[in-house]
């Protein structure tokens, strides 16, 4: 149990688990301790949707990758992506780097290749193996 992460519903498990052996406890404890973990179990299974933000952004890294794959012998900096996608007009710098960080990610996304070259960055669609 060493490796596993301490959550309040663990927690709350082994409470409960330590109470039931205890005499003298109010049954009442263990009973709402036991609601209160139904409770946040419900709670944490309850399904994650993605913000409106975060939608656009998925939109928006899809239309890069696209752009980065159709032009997949060049490298781009962030502003020449900024400057040739249309979707992009009036965003920032940063923002794109952001997702072109996210992009080329290999835990994240990975569909893009970032490299280095004469100290400017640069990204392209990763290669397919």
């Amino acid at each position: 149990m060493a490796n596993k992460k301490m959550t309040y519903s663990l927690a709350i498990t082994n409470a409960i688990t330590a109470l039931k052996t205890v005499e003298g406890v109010n049954p009442e404890v263990i009973e709402k301790l036991t609601a209160l973990k139904t409770s946040l179990d419900k709670k944490n299974a309850a399904p994650r949707s993605l913000t409106a933000q975060q939608k656009k952004n998925e939109t928006l890294k899809d239309e890069i990758a696209e752009f980065l794959a159709d032009n997949a012998d060049t490298g781009f900096t962030v502003t020449d992506i900024l400057k040739a996608i249309p979707s992009l007009d009036g965003d920032s710098n940063q923002h794109v780097s952001s997702l072109m960080r996210q992009l080329s990610d290999p835990d994240k996304d990975g569909r893009a290749e970032r490299y280095t070259e004469k100290r400017r960055t640069y990204f392209r669609a990763r290669a397919v193996d």
